[in-house]
């Protein structure tokens, strides 16, 4: 990314922007990871010829907007931005608890609370422009996985919809959402019910950790796939064929079966679950799967999502729709 770094004459716009831009793309991109060291604000003036003022700007504003961290007397570092959704969550909580507990000193009821909280939230959405998007697939899991993905862009607000209902909700579609998104598996499927509303696609793929957790599940191994839909598991399946013998003997248990489950934990040492599966199992699955690792069982997390380039693509259309309402 920095080696021979040339700013761009023909850019329109200030300086500090442009190079923050291009760190911005650099990370989005993957080419720099969560972690690296971002060139000291020297070492990128005189590489760049511009000064050391100018640096300084852009390396503020990528901290200002999450993709840096400056620390005092170390240097500018990528952050991860997972962990940083995390973050920014548990603050959000913890702003939410102040807020209600000052309510209840004042003497304010929940359902008085819950009230003030919707007209607030109203005047919220007049004020900030979002785009809406359907997510249309064909199993709970994916959808999650998308719409968990899909939550890094924060002007974009996500709504799921099974394949299934697409005909069903078609006017719905066209009616209230912005940009509809399916994957390349559904666009035909979906493609004949969107008339009035632009429709993206997008590919999926297990995520690298995803993949190297799988590739180290050796042979002898009794493999099991535990998840909430039949279109989840075939997933799964397709994407494990040829990763070693357990995946042609790999057996599927539905989540919320009971009895069942327990059996057929009995008799797996590796088990393949969504990413996100608390939201499927119940309180009883989890004791389960509890004992099953606490028993020596190797439970694999599944990250099924859209791939970097798709992602960008996604990104992309937002900002167009986004654009366009703003013109509007």
């Amino acid at each position: 990314m920095f080696a021979d770094y040339k700013l761009d004459p023909d850019y329109h716009g200030p300086i500090y922007k442009q190079i923050a831009e291009n760190i911005e793309k650099a990370i989005r991109d993957g080419r720099l990871e969560p972690g690296y060291k971002l060139p000291t604000v020297r070492e990128l003036s005189a590489e760049t010829g511009a000064a050391c003022g100018t640096i300084k700007h852009a390396y503020e504003l990528l901290e200002e907007q999450g993709f840096v961290e400056m620390v005092q007397g170390r240097g500018s570092f990528v952050v991860d931005r997972a962990e940083d959704a995390a973050s920014r969550k548990e603050k959000a909580m913890q702003a939410i608890d102040q807020l209600f507990l000052q309510l209840e000193k004042l003497g304010f009821t929940p359902r008085e609370m819950e009230i003030y909280l919707n007209l607030k939230l109203r005047g919220l959405e007049e004020k900030y422009d979002v785009v809406k998007v359907a997510v249309v697939d064909c199993n709970p899991e994916t959808l999650q996985l998308i719409e968990k993905q899909l939550s890094q862009i924060g002007y974009a607000e996500t709504a799921a919809f099974d394949l299934s209902r697409v005909e069903e909700v078609a006017e719905k579609l066209n009616h209230d959402y912005d940009l509809i998104l399916t994957t390349s598996t559904h666009f035909a499927q979906t493609e004949p019910y969107i008339s009035s509303r632009p429709l993206a696609m997008v590919s999926m793929a297990p995520s690298v950790r995803t993949i190297v957790s799988l590739a180290k599940i050796s042979d002898e191994k009794r493999v099991g796939i535990f998840c909430a839909s039949d279109a989840f598991a075939a997933v799964v399946r397709a994407n494990c064929q040829g990763m070693g013998d357990w995946s042609e003997s790999m057996t599927t248990q539905l989540m919320g079966i009971g009895k069942k489950t327990e059996q057929f934990l009995s008799e797996k040492d590796v088990l393949i679950v969504p990413e996100g599966y608390e939201t499927f199992i119940t309180p009883a699955e989890k004791e389960l799967l509890r004992s099953f690792r606490e028993s020596g069982g190797t439970i694999i997390a599944y990250n099924y999502r859209i791939d970097r380039g798709s992602f960008l693509y996604v990104e992309e259309q937002i900002k167009k729709v986004m654009n366009k309402k703003r013109s509007m």
